[in-house]
């Protein structure tokens, strides 16, 4: 079984001032990078799917495979779709469906829900403490199904509804965090958001975070969590 993992990290994020994709989680690893080495663990292939900011994220990610969605602002389930296109294509039989802003969860807990996935089951859902959280994890005829509405839905919890998923209880927390506010950062991390350092390439110096990272926006208004 080939498992798919596709993070979602195409949206502006105008409240964190900077890209999620780009903004440092732990160990001096981007959210995303964070993510993908996370999800590379639990024994997933992975996809992001970017739009605001794309080459500077490109340029930060040059090791994950990276797809872009130039009409990110439509939708986050256009985003959903470019994904689930390049998942097909490099053949995957369930696809995994997270978005950046939550990088907290444990390789273990993808590991214990792939299993429980098995080979019967539609898709499925972890939850905490009652609360739904994420990756939501999709057949590939659910992911197949997903691909195609089009009932003028522009989120992926909209586009879920009518789906069987079933819903898994488990102790990690880390599928509910949404770390999409600079008040949340700040609370978990003990600063405001910032970027992560330029990765380390053969032959050629690193350049201060600033001279990559695009100019942070003043706006601050409510997006789409890791569309």
């Amino acid at each position: 079984m080939k498992a798919v993992a596709i993070i979602l990290a195409a949206g502006e994020a105008r409240r964190m001032g900077y890209s999620k994709a780009l903004i440092e989680h732990e160990g001096g690893k981007s959210f995303l990078q964070s993510l993908a080495s996370t999800f590379g663990k639990a024994g997933c292939s992975v996809i992001g799917v970017i739009g605001k900011d794309a080459e500077a994220v490109r340029d930060q990610h040059p090791a994950i495979h990276l797809v872009e969605n130039e009409r990110w602002q439509d939708s986050q389930l256009g985003s959903v779709k470019a994904g689930l296109e390049a998942a097909f294509e490099d053949g995957a039989d369930v696809v995994l469906l997270h978005p950046v802003d939550m990088p907290a969860l444990r390789a273990s807990t993808l590991k214990s829900l792939l299993k429980a996935m098995g080979d019967s089951v539609e898709g499925l859902r972890p939850e905490f403490e009652g609360a739904p959280g994420f990756p939501i994890i999709l057949s590939r005829g659910a992911a197949e199904r997903l691909r195609e509405k089009d009932s003028g839905e522009t989120l992926l919890e909209g586009a879920l509804k009518g789906m069987q998923l079933r819903r898994i209880p488990v102790k990690d927390p880390g599928v509910v965090v949404n770390i999409n506010t600079p008040e949340t950062y700040e609370r978990l991390f003990g600063s405001a958001p910032r970027l992560a350092p330029p990765p380390k390439r053969r032959g050629k110096k690193a350049e201060p975070t600033g001279a990559q990272a695009p100019a942070p926006m003043e706006a601050s208004s409510e997006g789409l969590p890791g569309t």
